[in-house]
């Protein structure tokens, strides 16, 4: 039997969704995953600037994930 998982909703926004090629998916993680794993499981340039919340509040990179959070992912705009 392997670790238990935990299923998180990603939701990207704007140009990332082109990116990636999805807007929304379900994906499942190892138990004790953080907002750092996700990001890094996608093709994301990590140097991009990003703004991630989970369930409509800012969260930290290093910060745990729990069964059933939900993370939206959205570059930083500049200009106006």
């Amino acid at each position: 039997m392997g670790s238990p998982e935990i299923k998180i909703t990603v939701k990207l926004i704007g140009p990332f969704v082109n990116q990636i090629g999805f807007s929304e998916k379900v994906l499942s993680f190892p138990d004790g995953a953080t907002v750092e794993t996700v990001l890094s499981s996608l093709p994301l340039d990590p140097k991009r600037p990003k703004i991630v919340t989970r369930n409509g509040q800012a969260v930290a990179s290093g910060e745990k994930l729990k069964d059933g959070d939900r993370l939206a992912i959205s570059p930083i705009y500049s200009g106006g």
